[in-house]
């Protein structure tokens, strides 16, 4: 006898499935300072107007492109101590600068306070990483301004990095502790003085008073004005005269007086380059622009006898460290 079998074909169902990736808050890794010289090396001291590295290192598990911004804020702390609310939000050109990279920004690397200034970002150096990854370091070279603020034995320098994705919260890290060398600049203005016809034996008064020389001084700290002179001043020919700096010349000789005034009074003996002496006038740090002095004076001394001929020569003006 036959048995019957029966056959049965399989079956299958099937149901849908998802799942949404969450937002991972970045995080800054690392903060670093770094020269960018021939031999490139991590520091923690600036000079304004030398170009240095911000190195910033970041992680966003959704990857870099994930990022809308990062952001380097260096900023000038009078006590030296490191605290989350001395964060400035804006750029000062004695304290403070803010270096942003956006996410396909146009320009994407960019600074406050703004280009114009002596602040820059070197744009043209700045380095982004692969965004399709999830760890990269972006490169924020930058020059220091002019007056950005030297720093004392207290005082110092700050850089607070931070990532955001424009989602949670963003990630942050610092670099503490950094310090800002002295910075100074000088420019005369003033082309030439000319005492014109002075009688041999003169001395030092109104009749032989040039004023009115101007000199604009950039500092990012206390400065003094110093002066200096050549010697001999000659006529081109075979006539010298030397500069005595004790203020009694005698025969050729002559001696220079200087101040910031128009007080005699006050004025110092010129010395002989590249010794400088210090006027009796000192500043503190200026502003981008400086500080431009109209009333710089000189008063001549002749010795006697002197050779009748037009001696000229150079007169310098020179800026110092005054702390």
């Amino acid at each position: 006898a036959l048995t019957p079998t029966a056959a049965f074909a399989a079956e299958e169902g099937s149901a849908s499935g998802s799942f949404t990736t969450a937002n991972a808050d970045p995080t800054v890794d690392a903060v670093a300072l770094w020269t960018t010289d021939a031999t490139p090396a991590e520091t923690t001291a600036m000079t304004p107007q030398v170009e240095y590295n911000a190195k910033v290192t970041v992680t966003d598990a959704n990857t870099l492109d994930d990022l809308s911004t990062v952001k380097v804020t260096m900023f000038y702390d009078a006590d030296g101590v490191y605290a989350p609310a001395d964060v400035p939000s804006v750029g000062n050109t004695q304290t403070a600068a803010i270096l942003t990279w956006t996410n396909g920004g146009s320009p994407a690397w960019t600074i406050d306070p703004s280009a114009s200034t002596t602040w820059t970002i070197e744009t043209a150096n700045c380095v982004e990483p692969t965004l399709s990854g999830s760890t990269g370091t972006f490169e924020f070279h930058f020059k220091p301004g002019k007056v950005a603020t030297e720093t004392d034995a207290t005082s110092r320098w700050h850089i607070y990095a931070e990532a955001d994705d424009g989602g949670g919260t963003p990630g942050s890290n610092t670099k503490q502790n950094l310090t800002m060398n002295w910075y100074g600049e000088i420019t005369v203005n003033t082309a030439s003085v000319d005492w014109g016809s002075v009688a041999p034996g003169t001395d030092f008064g109104d009749s032989t008073k040039q004023t009115g020389i101007s000199v604009t001084y950039i500092a990012n700290g206390a400065y003094d004005e110093k002066v200096a002179a050549d010697s001999p001043w000659t006529d081109g020919g075979s006539n010298s005269a030397d500069l005595n700096e004790a203020g009694t010349p005698g025969a050729n000789k002559f001696s220079l007086k200087a101040d910031d005034t128009e007080t005699l009074a006050s004025a110092v003996l010129v010395t002989a380059s590249p010794t400088y002496v210090a006027i009796d006038g000192t500043g503190g740090q200026t502003a981008e622009a400086g500080d431009t002095v109209t009333t710089n004076t000189l008063w001549l001394k002749l010795g006697t006898p002197f050779a009748e001929a037009t001696y000229s020569g150079s007169i310098y003006y020179q800026i110092a460290d005054g702390s």
